[in-house]
């Protein structure tokens, strides 16, 4: 009776899909796809993924703009949310529960800020926050332990580049200088994977040259310590966390340069890269957020300043679903077969 207890679950499982493939998306995995394009090209503009849309805020025409886009990959559409209180291009943006981050940047009265402003998506309204003490552009945000890190950048147009490390803590609405990067960079990209923040590429000078470097800062130690280097050196680049992997995607090799279609896998536990589908749109300057693992890169231009201003969204199906489904059910699967659910079932 106990075996056929056990045969039963196991076809229940089979029925209910988990132990085949589910239709999450149309996209192969590992492949990428075209979607809606954004609805408001323009430079310099910021990313950010919270709940299950992706937000497109402020940038560049003529000037700089205040404007706030979403792109719903459930309904592929797009939507337009309230303005940020400051227009400017350059922005970064960070999220910490749910809220969004909108710090530094630039607009036609300076050429770098300190203004920081916080969205509610929940409310569609901005509010005013602590300045971030150093004003700059072209800078690195991570979160780590519920805190924005604020890593390098530049202060005006021709540098210098700046080794300057400050976090933001939300709750506190307070910031705090850091030991400063023994490598200053900008224009490189981040991201955190078990609490300790990696950043990708950039530039040493503000002409360059262009790097391929990776490190790894642990906010704990403020320590930094050399990773291997990203198989193509880039700038101006765009990166995003699935799973425990990090993304590196698009840019460009040479100052002001042709964009680039590349992808790249790193593995923060190997230490160790690998090499993805490329885009299908090859660019720099552009975004990407992360939504039910899969990764949505935005905007961008063909080349340095342009003059071709981008409207690309593509979705990069990574298979990491796929993946944990995968490793999850065959786990469940070998529990039934050596009846690991004898005690439960009898």
């Amino acid at each position: 009776m106990r075996h056929f207890l056990i045969w039963l679950l196991g076809i229940g499982l089979v029925l209910s899909g988990l132990l085949v493939p589910s239709p999450i998306s149309l996209a192969a995995e590992g492949e990428w796809s075209k979607k809606t394009d954004m609805p408001f090209p323009r430079l310099f503009f910021s990313v950010s993924a919270a709940g299950e849309l992706v937000y497109v805020i402020g940038g560049m025409l003529a000037e700089p703009i205040a404007r706030v886009d979403t792109y719903a990959p459930a309904s592929d559409t797009w939507a337009q949310k309230a303005d940020m209180p400051t227009a400017r291009a350059g922005v970064v943006t960070a999220v910490v529960n749910g809220k969004i981050y909108a710090i530094g940047g630039w607009n036609n009265e300076a050429p770098a800020l300190s203004t920081v402003e916080e969205y509610d998506p929940a409310t569609d309204r901005w509010t005013q926050k602590a300045d971030m003490p150093t004003a700059r552009v072209f800078f690195a945000t991570a979160v780590a332990d519920g805190k924005i890190y604020a890593i390098g950048g530049i202060a005006t147009n021709f540098g210098p580049v700046l080794p300057v490390v400050e976090v933001y803590d939300p709750v506190a609405d307070k910031w705090d200088q850091k030991a400063a990067m023994p490598n200053p960079r900008s224009g490189m990209a981040s991201a955190t994977v078990g609490g300790k923040i990696y950043l990708f590429g950039g530039t040493s000078n503000v002409q360059g040259p262009v790097l391929a470097t990776v490190e790894e800062y642990d906010p704990t130690t403020e320590t930094w310590t050399p990773k291997t280097d990203m198989p193509s050196k880039r700038s101006a680049l765009a990166a995003g966390v699935v799973g425990k992997h990090i993304y590196a995607i698009g840019g460009t090799d040479i100052v002001q340069g042709p964009g680039l279609s590349a992808v790249e896998r790193y593995d923060p536990t190997n230490d160790t890269w690998s090499k993805e589908t490329d885009m299908p749109t090859a660019r720099v300057f552009l975004g990407a957020g992360i939504v039910d693992n899969k990764i949505y890169a935005a905007g961008g231009v063909a080349e340095g300043l342009g003059p071709a201003i981008l409207p690309a969204m593509e979705e990069f199906d990574t298979g990491t679903l796929h993946v944990e489904r995968k490793e999850r059910v065959s786990t469940l699967w070998g529990q039934i077969k050596r009846g690991d659910y004898n005690n439960d079932i009898e």
